[in-house]
């Protein structure tokens, strides 16, 4: 499209607003009129003055936001007839800019609200003739389905079109003008996030190559770390938690239960960075870093805390030494060749849990130990279902029961922190659901513990795998978005569709304009906050997740009021 072209188009938005506005007067002044003579025109008159509010307040904060102008002068502007009122070139250019990519949508949009009010219109005319029995023609005229198909019509496009708005308000609107000073607990979280994510990557690069033998893995992944350690005498280490198995070539998973082991892994090249951070902070931000999680299920004895610490400049050393098996350097050839066999091999053996067994990655940039997990003492195999699976049981045992609120909010806020852990890696899909979050019956935990159910390939390729909400901003955060919907609502989302969802895009749309539909209607039991939430993950004030001043609003918008709904929450039932 050449530059004339674009211009064309961003020129012709603010007339057809204008257009638009002025036809939602002439579509609302009929049924105005007759009110009194009919029930029906009455109700009518009060459905079409509800959209034409919302299509005017969009209009405004649409323009208001472009322009920065206050708010008389885009009311004089939009009741006018003609945009002489308006510096036209000026506001074109911004509505340009503004708009970016979404511009086209937008003229279509309000050229959809344009042609159903013109619709109307007509219909109104008819009415005009039959004023010598206006109660009874009218009674016949509004009953008609055309004109509720009309009204209904009228509501989705002023739906798309405030989505169009939302997507398209830049980053220094709304609720992003909230973060310009993230808290310093805000700094902190995001740098622990920062150093996950890269272990996490290099684990999964680590094991996509660590077998010879077989060319497809499952894994089970926690999405809660055991442990973070920030030293300044040695490189970041993270603990994760897994289960590992190979898939047939049915497609199925191998015989047998999944090999559960513990993955600490060493960061080396972020060691000069993060010193230097750790060193300018000293001892109070040794403390702060400090946080309690749920315990670990541990066979033979009472919980074993879990401590997730970020050492201060002054080092101390880790409360739980580990110990390093005699052959463990020696396996690590036998690792890289055949991961599978060797530790099955390795984790038949009692061992205990804080020997290293064997190394599976030691390169220049990271060292990947690895220990048994607790899980691999038990004789019992560990029942796991899908969230969605969660989701759909009303009742039963162990976890897999109806959730109660505060494990719903719990559930969500862990989401929320694994989508911003993971977000770049492997380990999460772009195209997401809550089929890929495994949940297991573990009786020794009092929390539900999500785990990402993810292929380990050698060669990682998403792009059979498109999302779709491909409209939305990010379409990960939609996705996180969609999930919280499906939890507050206690049902998956193909159960809470509707056909006004199929009218505004077509089945492969469908979910994408259910979910919005939900997120507006806010009808659940959680709290008002709770559905901010939603809100901010469904519309961002940006589109790269990568962006630190997103990663923030994210933080402070999603993560943190999650985490006090469910303080609030447990505190409640405390006092019970």
């Amino acid at each position: 499209m050449s530059g004339i072209e674009v211009a064309g188009v961003a020129l012709a938005v603010l007339p057809l607003l204008i257009s638009a506005a002025q036809h939602y007067d002439n579509a609302l002044r009929p049924f105005a009129r007759y009110k009194r003579f009919a029930k029906e025109a009455k109700i009518y008159s009060k459905e079409l003055g509800i959209r034409r509010t919302i299509f005017r307040n969009e209009c405004r904060n649409l323009l208001e936001d472009t322009a920065a102008v206050d708010h008389d002068s885009v009311e004089v502007v939009l009741s006018s007839s003609s945009g002489d009122e308006w510096p036209t070139k000026r506001l074109d250019s911004q509505l340009d800019t503004q708009l970016g990519e979404s511009r086209q949508a937008v003229f279509d949009a309000i050229q959809l609200i344009e042609e159903t009010l013109q619709d109307i219109d007509k219909e109104n005319l008819r009415t005009k003739k039959w004023k010598r029995t206006v109660r009874t023609k009218l009674r016949l005229s509004f009953s008609e389905s055309r004109l509720e198909h009309n009204i209904t019509a009228l509501k989705a496009h002023n739906d798309n079109l405030r989505t169009l708005c939302t997507q398209t308000k830049s980053p220094d609107s709304s609720w992003s003008r909230a973060i310009s000073r993230p808290t310093r607990t805000a700094h902190i979280d995001l740098r622990r996030y920062d150093i996950i994510r890269k272990a996490a990557q290099q684990v999964y690069e680590a094991l996509s190559s660590a077998c010879t033998k077989h060319t497809e893995h499952l894994a089970h992944f926690r999405v809660e770390v055991e442990e973070v350690i920030l030293n300044n005498d040695a490189p970041p280490k993270v603990k994760f938690n897994l289960g590992f198995t190979h898939v047939t070539l049915a497609g199925t998973n191998s015989s047998g239960d999944p090999l559960w082991f513990v993955v600490d892994a060493a960061i080396h090249d972020q060691t000069a960075t993060l010193e230097s951070e750790v060193n300018s902070r000293g001892d109070e931000l040794g403390k702060t870093l400090k946080r309690q999680f749920d315990p670990l299920p541990c066979y033979g004895s009472g919980k074993l805390r879990k401590i997730v610490r970020f050492e201060s400049s002054i080092a101390t050393s880790s409360p739980y030494p580990c110990l390093m098996a005699k052959d463990a350097f020696k396996q690590e050839d036998r690792m890289r060749r055949d991961l599978c066999d060797n530790l099955r091999r390795l984790l038949r053996e009692p061992c205990n849990l804080r020997t290293c067994v064997g190394v599976l990655g030691n390169d220049g940039q990271c060292k990947h130990f690895v220990y048994p997990s607790s899980y691999t003492r038990r004789s019992q195999s560990r029942s796991a279902v899908t969230l969605s699976q969660l989701i759909r049981r009303s009742s039963t045992v162990g976890p897999v029961r109806q959730l109660p609120i505060d494990d719903r909010v719990g559930l969500a806020r862990r989401l929320a922190t694994a989508v911003l852990q993971y977000h770049t890696t492997s380990w999460l899909r772009p195209s997401w659901t809550s089929e890929d979050i495994l949940i297991f019956d573990d009786s020794a935990s009092d929390q539900l513990q999500p785990y990402l159910n993810t292929k380990v390939l050698e060669s990682r390729n998403f792009s059979s795998s498109a999302s779709p909400f491909t409209m939305a901003r990010i379409p990960l955060l939609f996705s996180l978005g969609v999930v919280l919907l499906e939890i507050a609502h206690g049902a998956n989302l193909e159960k809470l569709r509707q056909p006004i969802d199929l009218q505004n895009g077509g089945e492969r749309f469908q979910d994408f304009f259910t979910a919005k539909r939900l997120a507006e209607s806010k009808g659940t039991m959680m709290r008002s906050k709770y559905h901010a939430v939603v809100d901010h993950c469904m519309y961002p004030p940006g589109d790269d997740l990568n962006d630190a001043k997103l990663q923030g609003a994210f933080h402070q918008n999603v993560i943190e009021p999650l985490g006090e709904i469910e303080a609030a929450l447990k505190g409640l039932y405390l006092d019970d």
